[in-house]
């Protein structure tokens, strides 16, 4: 792990961790016929800081669903993970809660290629695509 953060160990491994897919970040696979968010989806932000996700705990404590992360961002799908599948990719996970969203956290590390796709197939589908299609 890296950038000089530190996992947080009180986000335990089977946390949930949720992210938004923007619409441009998932495809319909040709050879399965299902959905799926491409790599780029699990890559850090453009400004360099570290990949945005939501603690399910903390969303919970808020009174709040799951599908309430997208209900203002048109298109966008939303997936989970859990705290123990990232870090069995070498990534850390660490509380950053924002006025707009309290639950916000961030996972950070080495994204490479390879990491990326691991995410991406590693991960679950909340709200998929189909359910936010027109």
């Amino acid at each position: 792990m890296s950038l000089g953060f530190e996992d947080d160990k009180t986000i335990l491994d089977e946390e949930l961790l949720y992210r938004r897919i923007p619409p441009d970040f998932y495809r319909m696979d040709a050879e399965s016929g299902v959905w799926r968010p491409i790599s780029a989806a699990f890559a850090d932000h453009q400004n360099g800081s570290p990949m945005s996700i939501v603690l399910g705990s903390e969303l919970k404590a808020t009174g709040r669903e799951p599908p309430s992360l997208i209900a203002n961002f048109p298109g966008y799908a939303l997936v989970m993970v859990t705290a123990g599948f990232v870090r069995s990719l070498g990534l850390g996970i660490i509380r950053s809660p924002l006025v707009e969203e309290p639950a916000h956290a961030e996972i950070f590390g080495k994204k490479t290629d390879s990491v990326r796709r691991k995410l991406s197939r590693g991960s679950n589908w909340v709200v998929p695509p189909s359910a936010v299609q027109e």
